[in-house]
């Protein structure tokens, strides 16, 4: 700086301070002794000042190995695994954590710039300012059923044959939107209501299916919660007509899609077809097998 221009400042500073801190004559230019004791806070206000920039930059480094990844319950069992063993595979040096999320979180709350969370999975498309989505898996929901319900016998299950059974689901105030999408589309072909409702809770896939396999009542579940619940006494099956869906959304911010993100965002799946879906469909479930699909009813259950 020009020396005029740190005469200004210094008389800036002292007018602002209401001291004096530099002592001032023809032959020399002295600190006062409020100017000393001022010169030591400045430096260490100025080394405090460093010292936080070499740990941001510490940060920034270590943000780019490390990534938080945000899951609503109730996903497709298999979503999450997958792509955990793809980046393990891929990406050996990026390390990824989960958090589980509430059923219908919204957007701009998660993915804010404090809430650490690089990238979300959850079961409704949502639109925000500044945050892109891509649809990542597409599965339908069917029916749970006992391996000795009357209904096995059928390659399809019509909405109204599930009219007063005891039925398993989640609650609605638990998802909302799900609950209103599924049980309005299960409306619209017939269904008029269960006999006896049991509520599990949102994700507890293993307890409610638990109640099918011993007979206690049906539930609407996807073909491959089925058949990671592996039990043989369990059987999936498609609802005629057309199908509800389930649909997995991935988001994040549009401002963040780079580094190790973007690594990620690179692996992400488009859509997702569950195999197993179709063979479940077909009549393989855990261990059982019943009559075949009429190929001529394929499109209805979503091929």
């Amino acid at each position: 700086m020009a020396q005029p221009a740190v005469s200004q400042t210094i008389k800036g500073l002292e007018r602002e301070l209401g001291l004096t801190v530099l002592e001032r004559s023809n032959r020399r230019v002295v600190l006062t002794a409020a100017g000393a004791v001022l010169l030591v806070e400045a430096r260490a206000v100025v080394g405090r000042l460093d010292g936080a920039r070499t740990v941001m930059r510490r940060l920034k480094e270590a943000d780019r190995h490390r990534l938080t990844i945000g899951a609503v319950p109730a996903l497709p069992p298999d979503l999450v695994p997958a792509l955990l063993e793809r980046v393990r595979d891929e990406l050996p040096d990026l390390e990824v954590s989960l958090r589980t999320l509430p059923p219908s979180p919204r957007l701009p709350d998660v993915l804010d710039l404090d809430g650490g969370l690089s990238l979300v999975l959850l079961r409704t498309a949502q639109r925000a300012p500044g945050i892109a989505t891509r649809v990542v898996a597409r599965e339908p929901v069917g029916v749970a059923l006992p391996a000795a319900h009357p209904l096995c016998r059928l390659a399809e299950v019509p909405p109204e044959a599930l009219n007063g059974k005891p039925l398993v689901t989640f609650a609605r105030a638990a998802d909302p939107q799900m609950h209103d999408d599924l049980f309005g589309a299960l409306a619209a072909r017939g269904f008029t209501g269960a006999g006896v409702t049991y509520e599990s809770a949102s994700g507890a896939v293993d307890a409610s299916l638990r109640l099918v396999a011993t007979g206690t009542a049906v539930s609407l579940k996807l073909a491959s919660e089925v058949a990671s619940f592996a039990h043989s006494n369990v059987v999936w099956r498609p609802i005629a007509g057309p199908q509800v869906y389930v649909v997995v959304v991935a988001a994040w911010r549009r401002d963040r899609a780079a580094g190790a993100l973007g690594q990620l965002l690179r692996r992400l799946p488009r859509v997702t077809t569950d195999r197993r879906t179709t063979e479940i469909a077909h009549g393989v479930s855990a261990g059982t097998r019943s009559p075949q699909a009429d190929p001529r009813r394929r499109r209805s259950m979503g091929r």
